[in-house]
C-alpha cells in the first residue's frame, strides 16, 4: 500500500512532528508514504520543507497559489498517478477540502486526522466551518482526543465515522538524548524549568511568566528556557521585563535539537489553555523528565496525576508555581515520576503503537470502499 500523506504548514510543531513518526512507522511495517507537502505562496513554508525532506521519506513540494487555488487537484492527481497512490490521509483544513476533490476523482479512500480546530482568529472560526462540512463527505476522521472526537460529532459528521488513534513519537530519538543544551545556561546550582511549543496565546505561556515571580521566590537559582517560534514572542518578551523575569527567561527560538533540548532539562511544564493531544508533552515525557501540565483535551490520557507527572487547572499562575515548586524540592519524586513517564509513553504513545492502529484502518477503507454518487462539493 502506498499513502499520499497531505499537510499544509507554516512550521514545524506537532502535527507535522506526528506525520513524520507515522511515515516511519507505516514505512517499517511495509506502508510506503509520500509526504505532499503544500508550498504556500503566502506562508513561509520552506523550514517545514526542508524539515519533512531531511527525513529519509520520499517528499513531494505542492506549489500553492494562494489560499485558494484551482489547480491543486490536478497537482494532487499527477502526484496519485505518479506514485501509485491507493489512499490519501490529510492533516488540516486546506488538504482535507484539496485532497477530498482529488480522492473523489480518483476514486480512492480518503482519512482525515483532526488536529484540532483552534478557531483563535475570525479566518480560522471560517476555517473550522467549512471544515465541518468537508469531513461529512469522508469516509472516516480520526481524532487526536476523546474531547476533538466529541466536537467532530456534535459537527454533523457520523458517530460511525470517527475514531480516536493518540499521537506517538520515534522514541529512538529520546533514549540517550545529550543535555548539552543546559550547559548554555545552567551555572553551579542552577536549576531549569522548560517549556515548548508555539507561541501563540493557545498554549498559555503568559500564564507561566506569571507563575515565575513566585517560583524565584523560593528557588532563586532556575533559570526557564522556553523553545519555540510564534506570533506571540514580543507580547511575551515584553511581559518577562514587566514582571522584571527577563534575565531568568531565555526565548530559544526553534530548534533542530530538540531531544538534546528536553534532555537539558531538571522540569518540564505545559501551561496550555486548549490542546488536541501535545506532541512537546509527549516529547518531554519520553525523555523521563517530571511533568507539571493543565487538565486540558487528551493531556489527562499522558498525565496521571501523582503516578506520572502533577496534573493542574489551567489559567492558574498560583497552581503552575506551587506544582513547580513541588518538583524542584523533590528530587525523589522527580525521579520517579520520570520513570513513570517514560514507560507510560513507551506503552501507549510510540510511533509503532500508533502506526500499528491507522495501518488497520487503512485496510478497512480500502476493503469497505465503494464508488457512490455524490454531488460536487461546491453545492454543499
Amino acid at each position: 500500500m502506498r499513502v499520499l500523506q497531505l499537510l499544509s504548514s507554516g512550521g514545524i510543531y506537532g502535527a507535522e512532528k506526528m506525520v513524520v513518526s507515522l511515515a516511519k512507522g507505516l514505512d517499517q511495517m511495509g506502508c510506503q508514504c509520500i509526504l505532499g507537502v503544500f508550498d504556500n505562496m503566502h506562508v513561509e513554508s520552506s523550514d517545514v520543507i526542508t524539515f519533512m525532506q531531511q527525513q529519509n521519506l520520499p517528499v513531494v513540494v505542492i506549489p500553492c497559489k494562494g489560499k485558494i487555488d484551482c489547480t491543486l487537484v490536478d497537482k494532487i492527481r499527477r502526484c496519485i498517478n505518479t506514485y501509485d497512490i491507493g489512499l490519501i490521509h490529510s492533516h488540516g483544513y486546506k488538504t482535507d477540502l484539496y485532497g477530498y476533490l482529488a480522492a473523489r476523482s480518483a476514486r480512492l479512500p480518503i482519512l482525515a486526522t483532526s488536529h484540532l480546530w483552534t478557531r483563535r482568529t475570525r479566518f480560522l472560526r471560517m476555517y473550522a466551518y467549512v471544515d465541518q462540512l468537508v469531513l461529512r463527505r469522508f469516509k472516516h476522521v480520526v481524532a487526536v482526543s476523546d474531547e476533538i472526537a466529541r466536537e467532530i460529532v456534535d459537527s454533523g459528521v457520523p458517530s460511525a465515522k470517527v475514531s480516536v488513534i493518540d499521537n506517538g513519537i520515534d522514541l529512538a530519538a529520546f533514549r540517550n538524548p545529550c543535555p548539552k543544551v543546559g550547559a548554555e545556561f545552567r551555572t553551579s546550582g542552577m536549576r531549569i524549568v522548560g517549556a515548548v511549543g508555539r507561541l501563540v496565546d493557545q498554549k498559555g505561556f503568559d500564564y507561566l511568566l506569571r507563575a515565575i515571580p513566585r517560583i524565584l521566590e523560593r528557588f532563586p537559582n532556575t533559570v526557564f528556557l522556553i523553545a519555540g517560534e510564534g506570533t506571540e514572542r514580543a507580547k511575551l518578551e515584553a511581559l518577562a521585563s514587566e514582571l522584571n523575569i527577563a534575565g531568568q527567561v531565555h526565548f530559544m527560538g526553534a530548534r533542530s535539537d530538540m531531544p538534546n533540548v528536553y534532555a537539558s532539562f531538571d522540569v518540564f511544564a505545559l501551561s496550555s489553555l486548549n490542546e488536541g493531544m501535545p506532541i512537546a508533552l509527549i516529547e518531554a515525557m519520553a525523555t523521563a523528565k517530571p511533568v507539571v501540565a493543565t487538565r486540558v483535551a487528551a493531556v489527562p490520557k499522558l498525565v496521571i496525576d501523582g503516578e506520572t507527572g502533577l496534573l493542574i487547572e489551567p489559567r492558574s499562575p498560583e497552581a503552575l508555581s506551587d506544582a513547580v515548586c513541588q518538583l524542584l524540592e523533590n528530587s525523589a519524586l522527580c525521579e520517579r515520576l520520570g520513570r513513570a513517564a517514560r514507560a507510560r509513553i513507551e506503552q501507549q504513545f510510540s510511533s509503532e503503537v500508533m502506526a500499528q492502529r491507522y495501518l488497520k484502518l487503512y485496510r478497512q477503507l480500502q476493503i469497505n470502499l465503494a464508488p457512490t454518487a455524490e454531488s460536487e462539493l461546491c453545492k454543499i
